[in-house]
C-alpha cells in the first residue's frame, strides 16, 4: 500500500524542480507533467511523480554510449 503523501502545490513543485511556476503551468497545459486538479482549479503534484519526471530524460555520457556500442558490435545484446 502506498504511503500517504502531502500534495505539493505549484509553488512547492517549482521549488522542488527548480523550474519557474509559469513553465510548470505550461507543462501541465501540454500534458507533459503528471498533475492533479481535483476541483478543476488548483493544481497539485506528488513528489515521487515529479522525481520520475525529472529523471526520465537521462542523457548518456560518452563512455556509456561507447560501452553500449562495443556490446552491439560484439553481438551481445
Amino acid at each position: 500500500m502506498e504511503a500517504l503523501q502531502k500534495p505539493l502545490t505549484v509553488d512547492d513543485a517549482a521549488q522542488f524542480t527548480g523550474l519557474k511556476k509559469s513553465y510548470i503551468y505550461k507543462l501541465c497545459h501540454l500534458g507533459r507533467i503528471p498533475h492533479y486538479k481535483p476541483t478543476g482549479g488548483k493544481v497539485f503534484f506528488k513528489q515521487g511523480e515529479l522525481e520520475a519526471f525529472i529523471f526520465r530524460g537521462k542523457q548518456s555520457a560518452d563512455y556509456e554510449i561507447r560501452a553500449k556500442a562495443d556490446l552491439i558490435l560484439a553481438g551481445v545484446r
